[in-house]
């Protein structure tokens, strides 16, 4: 089993690993910049995340995945987020880091101080490093005059860059799509030229519904993502948000035959969500499902200002005193 992953990491290292295809976080619905730079700062929140992701769990060698993200509103206008991102699949190793800086504006006649609508534009800038253990060399499968296999033992590196739209309309739908690799270029190409690749898109497209008087909201989105040298990817996703959303659950399916349940919760500040994938593919008998967890603090800015300003007028008033 484990010489069969190793072999899995030459095939996606040949068709094209710098190419922005690592794992699919789930929790995109909840955390938007996950797959769009310009939801940046969106939702005018500050936001400290760790991701984890453990695919194929029980495989031997399966992917595994961690991505820590911090996102922030700059101004009203303005958002930033950065990310370090490290996976391990077999004997193959990624390291990248990401910065995403976006733009964001209203539009419409505005509505009691708010706008119908709000547009982002955003962009980011990635660095990845890619490399294989050396391990990988004692695989009687391995070709050990492969140049392309020398590189990656050695450790390759990329530079990236993509830009991404992402919107609300009266707030409750919501939409974006993000294109990847417009550049890809190798660093460390001795000849001083480029790698150039096919660039790769993410769609995202939801709304949600409020159930009567209930306190109860429905959100169906739909996500298609196109990468270079793999199949189409769709997620339909269906979430539901109880008690002013601080108990979420959500089912999605996954076009490459694969179901997820989701859940969630959220108290004051912190958040906190679970996924559980599983293939009903003829693999699936070799794992026990995928796992991801989300843990995070989220402030919101307004609320956030709303208690200085309390605290000034109390320093105020306890000097007059």
């Amino acid at each position: 089993m484990k010489k069969n992953l190793q072999l899995l990491a030459l095939i996606l290292i040949s068709g094209g690993l710098f190419a922005q295809d690592e794992a699919i976080f789930n929790h995109y619905i909840q955390t938007p910049v996950i797959v769009n730079p310009a939801a940046a700062g969106f939702n005018n929140e500050y936001q400290l995340q760790a991701n984890a992701r453990a695919s194929w769990s029980g495989f031997e060698d399966s992917p595994k995945t961690l991505a820590i993200r911090a996102n922030s509103p700059i101004g009203d206008r303005f958002g930033l987020a950065g990310t370090i991102f490290t996976e391990s699949a077999a004997q193959q190793n990624r390291l990248k880091g990401q910065l995403d800086v976006a733009f964001r504006f209203p539009i419409g006649k505005e509505i009691k101080g708010v706008a119908p609508a709000t547009l982002a534009f955003g962009f980011f800038t990635q660095f990845e490093r890619i490399s294989i253990d050396n391990s990988i060399l004692d695989n009687p499968l391995i070709d050990q005059g492969d140049e392309v296999l020398m590189g990656y033992i050695d450790g390759e590196n990329f530079f990236d860059a993509g830009i991404g739209f992402y919107g609300t309309f009266y707030e409750n739908t919501f939409g974006g799509i993000t294109v990847n690799n417009l550049v890809s270029n190798r660093l460390n190409n001795i000849s001083g030229g480029t790698t150039e690749t096919n660039f790769n898109y993410t769609l995202l497209l939801g709304h949600t519904f409020r159930v009567g008087d209930a306190d109860v909201k429905l959100t169906p989105s739909v996500m298609l993502r196109s990468v270079q040298d793999a199949p189409q990817l769709i997620d339909f996703n269906l979430q539901a948000g109880f008690l002013d959303d601080h108990l979420l659950t959500g089912l999605s399916y996954r076009n490459l035959r694969a179901m997820g349940l989701l859940l969630g919760t959220r108290l004051e500040s912190f958040r906190i969500y679970y996924s559980y994938d599983l293939s009903f593919a003829e693999f699936q008998s070799y794992s026990n499902g995928s796992h991801e967890v989300t843990v995070g603090l989220s402030i919101n800015r307004a609320d956030l200002q709303a208690r200085r300003k309390a605290k000034a007028a109390e320093a105020r008033q306890s000097r007059r005193r």
